[in-house]
């Protein structure tokens, strides 16, 4: 009796120990969550009671913990994306409005000759287009990037496509003294797109040839396997392979200093990337000896 009675005390002392030890170490586990909370630490959840639940509830609140803390460096990188694109919306948006109120006023002081006016009034008609494209190039890009923006795809003739399109350019290939290398295969190239989102990557693609290129461009179109790769060829001492994948970036442009003259808001390669992703193709880059290639490839079914 007396021995049942000794083994039922030390079972209570070792079960009040027990209950201490566990009270104590949630107490300790609350602590660390309110210090935690309050922003007072960063330290992880630390467990001092060897005991498997209380292991496995220190492991649950870390793991939160962890997916908490990648949650506020996303959203913080987000702000600050936000903020420079704020930034550099505002700087583009400036830019030709700055110009194009200076020319008015030096077209009202009245003393220029008829000639000098013509050519302010021209320069300020440029600097206006100019905005204009910026306008849309910002208002394609906030259509681009809803959740909910669906591109239609089907079968399209890219040959059709490419030819209308650098012909479209011919103006601006004479004004630049640019003669594009055109090589185009015989037979038509079927491939998985939308009409309107390939006409737009083509015209970003050779905007982007003539902007930064003084002399001849290359452009071909060929399949390869089971995909279609066009490719844009165009001399380029800016990029090198350190900087090349910036070029698809958002408002990138090579100079960084955004004082682009052509009005250029640096969007036309993101929304090329962007049209591609949508369309399950794919561009990208590579330089070699000062020559920028730019690769776009579409799926053929």
């Amino acid at each position: 009796m007396i021995f049942i009675i000794i083994v039922l005390i030390i079972f209570l002392l070792l079960l009040l120990s027990y209950v201490f030890f566990m009270k104590r170490e949630i107490k300790n586990i609350t602590i660390q969550l309110n210090e935690y909370n309050n922003f007072e630490s960063l330290k992880k959840i630390d467990a001092t009671l060897f005991d498997k639940e209380i292991e496995n509830l220190a492991y649950s609140i870390n793991k939160h913990i962890d997916i908490n803390i990648q949650s506020q460096i996303k959203q913080k990188r987000l702000e600050e994306e936000i903020r420079k694109n704020i930034a550099n919306v505002s700087h583009d948006l400036r830019t030709p409005l700055t110009s194009i109120i200076g020319y008015i006023q030096m077209i009202k002081k009245g003393n220029l000759s008829e000639v000098k006016q013509m050519e302010y009034i021209d320069i300020a008609e440029r600097r206006a287009k100019d905005l204009q494209n910026l306008l849309s190039d910002f208002f394609e890009l906030s259509i681009i990037e809803l959740p909910d923006y669906y591109i239609e795809l089907q079968k399209i003739n890219i040959n059709n496509i490419l030819c209308e399109v650098i012909a479209s350019f011919y103006s601006s290939f004479v004004d630049k003294n640019i003669t594009p290398k055109i090589d185009l295969p015989k037979e038509n190239i079927m491939v998985i797109g939308n009409e309107g989102a390939i006409k737009r990557i083509l015209q970003n693609l050779i905007v982007n040839m003539i902007k930064h290129s003084k002399e001849d461009v290359y452009i071909s179109l060929k399949k390869e396997n089971d995909k279609a790769v066009l490719t844009a060829i165009n001399k380029c001492n800016d990029i090198t392979e350190d900087n090349i994948e910036l070029i698809f970036n958002r408002f990138y442009k090579k100079d960084d200093a955004r004082t682009n003259k052509n009005g250029s808001t640096g969007l036309g390669l993101f929304i090329s990337k962007s049209l591609m992703e949508k369309m399950n193709g794919e561009i990208y880059a590579e330089v070699h000896e000062n020559l920028l290639h730019i690769f776009c490839e579409w799926n053929l079914k």
